[in-house]
């Protein structure tokens, strides 16, 4: 955690002339937190990002009197953002709603889970139990309004902001000041760190959605009807149409959210071509398709469960699917969280360009790392939907086996039983 109020705490230097800067203030106009820092060697002022988010692996400084961002990390987007920010610095008014859902009379931590990725704004939420379970400090939340659902029970105060995912990056003045006057009224608030990527054994996703996941234990038994689901995402294609990605920012964010209507073309001819290989060999199988995007084009038997945009009912209602599914499917990307945190096992479709993310977008659910291997599975754009099919078969029918066999209980207890092998009994 990092001291805010009364007296904030950063650790930055100067980057022309190396000195300690001093802090003398902080704001919180959106995602940023940022401190308000000044040079007692070179007269000069910045703001700098207090360490949470994001900025705990890659702090950024910015000029207040040239604008300049100054980025040790290479890391431009995260500096452009900052930049770009404040330049069009705002001090309009936005919806802002104070949820109080029990008295406050304990050190405040404040978690800040504002972002201009809806991936970025769930993972920081979901560290909001390891302070809850500490049961030490008073949490309050400050979230965007389509993550409020997502709150888990035992926070102090829940502090709504109306703010899309379009302007998520936006540097709001009467936003900071509305903070300021909150956070002000506690005699000591501490800001939280915000891990990007919150340890599985930090948090259950049950406490978040209200949705208990998967049963394991029964994966057998629901082998009678098994159940499959492929989290759709129109901007992240599947396979040569990979190369649609690239399009300008502003057609990928405005895809992300559902603002274009988009059936699927090719990547969904590929998703059907799936489900019918997969049901030659399940013809019980429950096959469904959720995500943004305008329904139709499915075949009957598929479960239809797109929706042109996103809310709370949508939501719940995919967090339902994904906890009766075996396992879920989609391509790489943030949408892939809350299916993988719900579902038994989660086949992720990966391209060259993302490489570099691997597992950024997964929720897995901790256990013996041999069995997590088998249900958490990783490939290629390049696979086909046989080839895939072939995959979801062999992960449907074989992981009873494969637990059984790996499973830390036989591993530790039955193991000791067995009869101890000679030399003459052992394998060759």
């Amino acid at each position: 955690m990092i001291p805010l109020h009364p007296t904030p705490e950063a650790r930055l230097d100067c980057p022309h002339c190396r000195a300690p800067l001093a802090c003398r203030g902080w704001l919180v106009p959106g995602m940023r937190n940022l401190a308000e820092l000044g040079c007692a060697s070179c007269g000069r002022e910045f703001y700098g990002d207090l360490p949470a988010g994001q900025a705990l692996y890659t702090p950024m400084l910015l000029d207040r009197a040239s604008g300049e961002v100054h980025d040790s990390f290479g890391v431009g987007w995260f500096a452009e953002w900052l930049r770009r920010s404040c330049a069009e610095r705002t001090d309009a008014p936005v919806p802002f709603v104070a949820r109080e859902q029990r008295s406050v009379t304990r050190e405040v931590v404040l978690l800040n889970c504002l972002d201009t990725l809806y991936g970025h704004s769930l993972l920081k939420l979901l560290n909001a139990q390891s302070y809850l379970d500490r049961d030490e400090f008073d949490v309050i939340v400050l979230v965007p309004s389509f993550l409020a659902w997502m709150v888990p029970d035992g926070v102090a105060q829940t502090w709504v902001v109306d703010l899309p995912l379009r302007r998520g990056t936006e540097w709001n003045d009467w936003l900071a000041r509305e903070v300021r006057r909150r956070v002000e009224a506690f005699p000591v608030v501490r800001l939280s760190v915000a891990f990007s990527h919150p340890h599985p054994d930090d948090f259950q996703i049950e406490r978040f959605t209200r949705i208990a996941p998967f049963p394991l234990a029964e994966w057998g038994a629901r082998l009678g009807r098994p159940a499959v689901t492929f989290a759709w995402r129109g901007d992240r294609p599947w396979g040569e149409e990979a190369a649609a990605a690239a399009r300008g920012r502003v057609e990928k964010v405005t895809q992300r959210l559902g603002l274009a209507a988009n059936r699927g073309g090719e990547g969904l001819r590929k998703v059907i071509s799936t489900a019918e290989e997969l049901r030659r060999g399940w013809p019980s199988l429950d096959f469904a398709v959720t995500g943004i995007g305008e329904p139709g084009g499915l075949p009957a038997w598929v479960s239809d469960l797109r929706r042109s945009g996103p809310d709370e009912g949508a939501e719940r209602e995919w967090c339902e699917r994904y906890a009766a599914s075996h396992v879920v499917v989609g391509v790489h990307g943030s949408n892939l969280l809350l299916p993988s945190a719900h579902a038994g096992g989660a086949v992720e479709l990966i391209g060259r360009g993302r490489q570099g993310n691997f597992l950024q977008d997964l929720l897995v659910r901790p256990g013996d790392a041999r069995e997590m291997f088998f249900r958490y599975r990783f490939v290629p754009h390049s696979t086909t939907p046989a080839e895939l099919a072939e995959l979801l078969g062999l992960m449907l029918h074989g992981y009873p086996e494969f637990e059984r066999l790996m499973g830390r209980e036989f591993t530790r207890h039955e193991a000791r039983h067995e009869p101890e092998l000679t030399s003459h009994d052992r394998p060759r």
